[in-house]
């Protein structure tokens, strides 16, 4: 259950908010808007109190999921956990312990900086890292770190045929022949640009590997799809997808973190 206290906070700054609304009281529009929001904001925030975890849930979803994990930890293995790894971890629990995918990679750290072998490996800016996650983020990374190989993707275009043109937005910026159930290729190549900025992969444009394979990428159903369907609607052009070869692959933080995280 929610405390008082944070009920309280959280119906000043639904105040505070109202009161930002209706700052310019002397224009009619903004007071009608400012109507509006003032009756919404409160029925908005509502929902969220009750995903804010009180110290009492978190301490049993944390004992059981860690129990799991430190039951395989050596006796002489075990320690406290650092306090700049447990105190924000169990803070950013207040609030998405509901999301199983998250929850999973929390308590997986949490457990771990409880291993002395796991020292090297365990670092404070993980904490951050899941903070900034989403659930597809979380599973993208997941997917792609089955593999510490380079990894073939591309960077497609529905271009016009022996032009230098091509159709902007047609196709995602970087393409690697795989979704995440319940979303779709654009959200993947957000995902993994975003994964790219905490550090954890690399994504190189126009450096390969080797050949193999990069065909297929660009003949994929996704991709055949798409061209046809610009086609139909762009019966003028002649349209060909074309592609810059690229690679991915996880970083030696990226390894540290998954290890970490697993």
């Amino acid at each position: 259950m929610i405390s008082p206290e944070t009920s309280k906070e959280i119906l000043n700054e639904a105040k505070a908010l109202t009161s930002e609304v209706y700052k310019d009281i002397a224009k009619p529009a903004l007071q009608e808007v400012g109507s509006v929001a003032g009756r919404t904001v409160k029925a908005l925030l509502f929902p969220i109190r009750g995903m804010l975890w009180g110290w009492e849930q978190i301490e049993i979803i944390v004992e059981e999921g860690v129990k799991k994990k430190f039951e395989k930890i050596p006796e002489e293995r075990r320690k406290s956990p650092e306090p700049e790894i447990a105190v924000p971890l169990l803070q950013a629990l207040t609030y998405t312990a509901q999301n199983e995918t998250l929850r999973e990679m929390y308590i997986n750290l949490l457990a771990n900086s409880m291993d002395k072998d796991k020292e090297k490996v365990v670092h404070p800016s993980f904490v951050e890292i899941i903070k900034q996650m989403n659930t597809l983020d979380a599973k993208v990374f997941e997917k792609i770190s089955q593999s510490f190989h380079y990894q073939r993707i591309i960077n497609p275009s529905i271009a016009i045929k022996n032009t230098n043109k091509f159709i902007g937005s047609a196709v995602p910026d970087w393409y690697i022949g795989w979704t995440i159930e319940g979303y779709n290729e654009f959200d993947v190549s957000a995902s993994l640009v975003r994964i790219s900025k905490f550090g954890l992969i690399e994504l190189m444009l126009d450096r390969t590997a080797e050949k193999e394979g990069y065909d297929e990428l660009k003949n994929t159903q996704y991709l055949i799809e798409k061209l046809n369907v610009f086609t139909i609607a762009n019966q003028n052009m002649e349209l060909e997808i074309k592609g810059t070869d690229s690679i991915v692959y996880v970083n030696e933080y990226g390894k540290q973190f998954k290890s970490a995280c697993q």
